[in-house]
């Protein structure tokens, strides 16, 4: 009699099995998922600026929910690390607002920008509805 007969005649043991391809198809569209959100949740920092420093300066605890502007010493604008114009900067932030009311802003700005060039992303911030901003620096040692 070979095995096979013998396992056919004797009582079946009732094996549950887990399917493992999906579970690990779900793990790796997670990491990938995270490994997206983390870099674009610095896309506002690829611009180099050098901010100005202050003796009051306090690392903010939750910067969720918060855009990001650098002004460039220039005048440039970068939204979220795109160049974006003083007109596209209200447009896109428009569009941003519309989609999530909540919506939260931080400037980084060159040192060496004069508070003029601040001021007008600020109004533009506020013609469009957001006025919760910080605006960042260093803190002095």
């Amino acid at each position: 009699m070979s095995y096979l007969s013998k396992r056919k005649k004797g009582k079946r043991k009732n094996v549950s099995t887990v399917p493992m391809a999906p579970m690990i198809d779900m793990v790796f569209l997670l990491l990938v998922f995270f490994m997206c959100v983390s870099s674009l949740s610095q896309a506002g920092n690829r611009i180099e600026v050098e901010l100005p420093e202050s003796k009051a300066a306090q690392v903010p605890d939750d910067l969720s929910g918060r855009i990001t502007i650098a002004v460039k010493a220039d005048g440039e604008l970068h939204l979220n690390g795109f160049e974006v114009s003083e007109t596209e900067l209200g447009r896109k932030l428009l569009e941003l607002i519309d989609g999530f009311p909540a919506l939260k802003l931080r400037i980084r700005a060159d040192a060496p920008t004069e508070f003029a060039e601040i001021k007008k992303v600020m109004q533009i911030a506020a013609e469009n509805g957001i006025s919760d901003i910080i605006y960042a620096t260093h803190q002095m040692e």
